[in-house]
C-alpha cells in the first residue's frame, strides 16, 4: 500500500477517533453529564448549567488537548528530523524545562493573580527560546557545527539542571502558589478558556504553516548532512531556523498546557513507521498521532477518578517513559 493511501486511511481513523474521544470527555468529569443531556445541549435544547460547563470549561478543554497534541508531534519530529536521532523531543531537549523554569521565576517575583496569568504564555515561550539559543550556543563546535549527539547530550544536561533548578525554587513558594506549580508541571491542560485559545492559535497556526512550506528542507535532512549539502542547502541556517520553530511550538504548547513530555519522541516514530520517512505523509500523520494521544490520556485521566482528574501529563509519561527506555535498548 502506498504511504499516500496509508496516510489518508490512518488520517480517517484517527479523526474519528477524536470524534468519540471529544463525545466522551465532553459526558464526564467531575460534574457527569448524560448522554441525553449532552444530545439535548448539541442539538440546543439543554438546559442552562449543562450549556455553561460544557461551552466555557470542557469544550475549550478538548481544542486545547487537539492543539497541544498537534503542536509537540510536530515540534519533536522537527527535532528528530533536524538532528537525524529518533530520541529528540522538546521535553529531552530541555525546552519545556527551560518554559517551565521561566514560569517559575515570574511566579516567585509576582505570584498567580488573574492579571499575572495571562503573561504566563509569554514568559513561557521566551524561556523556550532562550533555553534553545543556550542549547545551540553549548552543543556547537566551531570546525564540525552542531552534531546530533552533542546537540542530545547538551539537551539533557540542561533539561536536568533546569530540573534540579525548579525543585529548589519551590521552597520559596506559598502552598497556593506551589500548588498550581506542581500541576502545571504535571501536564494538567490548565489554560482551558477560550482567551488562551485565542492567544495560542495564531502562533501554532504560524509555525505549523512554515514546516509544512519547508518540507522540502525536511526531506532533504533525512537523506543526511552530505546529500543535503550537495542539494544547495545551509545546514547551520536551516537547523537554527526549524529548531527555532519547533522551540516556538514547544513553548506556546508549555505555556498553556503545563509540562507534557515524551508526545514529540513517540508520535514521530510511530509515522515513521506507518508511512514512511518522507516528510509529506510523516509530518501530518505525526501532528494527528499526537493531537489523538493527548486528548485520550485526557479523557482517560478524567474516567480514572470521578472526585479529582489526574493530569494528562502523567498518563502520557506512563506510555513514553518505556518507549524510551525501548529506543534506548534498540539503538
Amino acid at each position: 500500500m502506498s504511504p499516500n493511501r496509508r496516510l489518508i486511511i490512518w488520517s480517517l481513523l484517527l479523526t474519528a477517533s477524536m470524534l468519540g474521544l471529544a463525545i466522551l470527555n465532553l459526558s464526564t468529569g467531575t460534574m457527569t453529564i448524560s448522554w441525553p443531556a449532552l444530545l439535548g445541549i448539541l442539538t440546543s435544547r439543554g438546559n442552562a448549567t449543562d450549556m455553561l460547563v460544557l461551552v466555557n470549561f470542557r469544550l475549550p478543554r478538548i481544542v486545547l488537548a487537539i492543539m497541544v497534541g498537534w503542536a509537540l508531534a510536530l515540534s519533536g519530529n522537527v527535532l528528530q528530523t533536524v538532528t537525524n536521532n529518533p530520541m529528540a523531543d522538546p521535553s529531552l531537549l530541555g525546552i519545556n524545562n527551560g518554559a517551565g523554569l521561566a514560569v517559575m521565576l515570574l511566579i516567585i517575583g509576582a505570584g498567580t493573580n488573574a492579571s499575572l496569568t495571562l503573561s504566563l504564555p509569554i514568559v513561557a515561550l521566551a524561556g523556550a527560546w532562550l533555553s534553545t539559543a543556550l542549547i545551540f550556543l553549548l552543543a556547537n563546535q566551531r570546525q564540525r557545527g552542531i552534531s546530533s549527539k552533542r546537540l542530545l547530550l547538551v539537551g539533557v544536561a540542561l533539561s536536568g539542571c533546569f530540573s534540579a533548578l525548579m525543585v529548589l525554587m519551590t521552597l520559596k513558594l506559598s502552598p497556593d502558589n506551589y500548588q498550581f506549580v506542581m500541576n502545571w508541571l504535571a501536564g494538567s491542560l490548565w489554560g482551558t478558556d477560550w482567551s488562551y485559545i485565542g492567544w495560542a492559535l495564531p502562533w501554532l497556526a504560524v509555525g505549523s504553516g512554515i514546516l509544512f512550506i519547508q518540507l522540502p528542507v525536511l526531506d532533504a535532512f533525512t537523506l543526511g548532512t552530505t546529500t543535503a549539502q550537495t542539494l544547495g542547502i545551509n545546514l547551520k541556517r536551516q537547523q537554527l531556523g526549524l529548531i527555532s520553530v519547533a522551540a516556538m511550538l514547544a513553548g506556546v504548547s508549555v505555556a498553556i498546557s503545563g509540562g507534557i513530555s515524551f508526545i514529540g519522541l513517540i508520535t514521530p516514530n510511530l509515522a515513521r513507521r506507518i508511512v514512511g520517512s518522507r516528510q509529506r505523509y510523516q509530518l501530518p500523520l505525526a501532528g494527528l498521532l499526537g493531537s489523538t494521544l493527548l486528548l485520550a490520556a485526557d479523557t482517560l485521566g478524567k474516567l480514572i477518578t470521578t472526585t479529582t482528574e489526574l493530569p494528562a501529563g502523567v498518563l502520557v509519561a506512563l506510555i513514553g517513559a518505556p518507549y524510551f527506555i525501548y529506543l534506548l535498548v534498540r539503538g
